[in-house]
């Protein structure tokens, strides 16, 4: 017994220089952050008001109710499908999936329409914008990030020729300052005739573009191009901008060389008798990247997709170097938004509590990919 007591004793003992840390660096800013959350705290900490900045952000909490008791349906439905209990119901095949499409289109709508748009109408426009771009950013960068990264490291790891210089090559972006690089890719993508952009787009034989001056989707440039005068509001809202796809395209450049990296060293860990064996078989290279490849390699793209999902979902400081008053708030993603209000406004307490949804919304994310994605990852026997 005494003996056990001192070899806890020694473990804590141990363990309190990295508590500290963890607490003085980790969990009290944390702490503090929401105390101000809950304060009218301008320069100065001012009157308690309670929840008061959440229902500002967030809107109405009867629609926060109706979105909560949607995504909850969502999920049950989710569980049901995988699950032994609708077999117990005297139902046939078609009605278990009646009623399972029937739960979820319920959910849908619930999440949606009294949840999602009673939130955007009563709750702050800033911070749906700003979740809005966020998701354009995020889903615009991570599965070209990762395709093309998976791309560079397969070709690497068939050629071995010069492999190391590729490498360093390839990692010096990621390793370049982010202010040096951000400030070279603004004046890349200037409005200027003479930028670089633009006199790469003029020579393919198009016209001059605003890049990231323009608050305008993509798409509805494309239609402009194509001869249409007016498009529908909602190709605006639902597609990125020209100026945030020209950020998309930085942050391609940036982090490539990273995942490609890291994918190599999966790559390489692959036993190349599989590949052997798959080619006795008979197999192409297709079914063996498709059936060796890619299971054996999943680990480490589920470590990448999570990493890239929390850093798209936290960028700022390229953001914030490469925006301009023409793209207007079409490249002002949450956490620019909650600079804004800060530095800006001069309203510390309402920022920690936007800071604190960004938290939630980044921790949400992270369970489902956790939960849905990790499901299909392959760990081996």
């Amino acid at each position: 017994m005494r003996q056990s007591t001192s070899e806890s004793l020694t473990a804590w003992l141990f363990l309190a220089p990295a508590l500290c840390v963890l607490g003085a660096f980790g969990l009290f800013p944390i702490g503090y952050a929401l105390f101000v959350s809950l304060h009218d705290w301008r320069i100065r900490r001012g009157a308690l008001l309670g929840l008061r900045h959440y229902r500002r952000a967030l809107g109405e909490p009867e629609a926060l109710l109706w979105f909560v008791l949607g995504c909850l349906l969502i999920v049950v439905v989710a569980r049901l499908r995988g699950s032994r209990l609708l077999h117990r119901l005297s139902l046939g095949r078609c009605q278990r999936r009646a009623a399972l499409a029937l739960l979820l289109g319920l959910g849908l709508w619930l999440a949606l329409v009294p949840g999602l748009r009673g939130l955007c109408a009563t709750g702050d426009p800033r911070l749906y914008n700003g979740l809005r771009v966020t998701a354009l950013y995020a889903l615009a960068t991570i599965p070209v990030q990762l395709s093309l990264s998976m791309l560079l490291a397969y070709l690497l790891l068939m050629s071995l020729r010069a492999k190391g210089f590729f490498r360093v090559v390839l990692f010096l972006p990621y390793v370049t300052p982010v202010i040096a690089s951000a400030v070279v890719f603004r004046s890349i993508f200037s409005p200027d005739p003479a930028s670089l952009a633009n006199r790469l787009w003029t020579w393919c034989g198009f016209g001059q573009l605003r890049w990231l001056y323009e608050s305008r989707s993509v798409v509805a440039l494309l239609l402009r191009a194509a001869g249409m005068q007016a498009w529908p509001v909602w190709i605006d809202t639902f597609f990125p901008s020209l100026a945030l796809t020209s950020i998309v395209v930085y942050n391609i450049w940036v982090y490539i060389g990273y995942d490609t990296v890291i994918l190599l060293a999966g790559l390489s860990a692959i036993p190349r008798h599989y590949y052997e064996a798959a080619q006795i078989d008979g197999a192409s290279a297709w079914q063996s990247f498709r059936h060796i490849t890619l299971p054996l390699v999943s680990p480490t793209l589920f470590f990448l997709s999570m990493v890239a999902v929390i850093g798209t979902f936290r960028a700022f400081n390229h953001i914030y170097i490469m925006r301009t008053a023409g793209a207007r708030d079409s490249v002002d993603v949450l956490s620019v938004t909650i600079f804004d209000v800060l530095f800006e406004n001069h309203n510390a307490g309402y920022a920690a509590a936007l800071a604190f949804v960004l938290f939630a919304v980044i921790l949400a994310l992270t369970a489902l990919q956790n939960r849905v994605v990790g499901k299909r990852v392959f760990y081996g026997d």
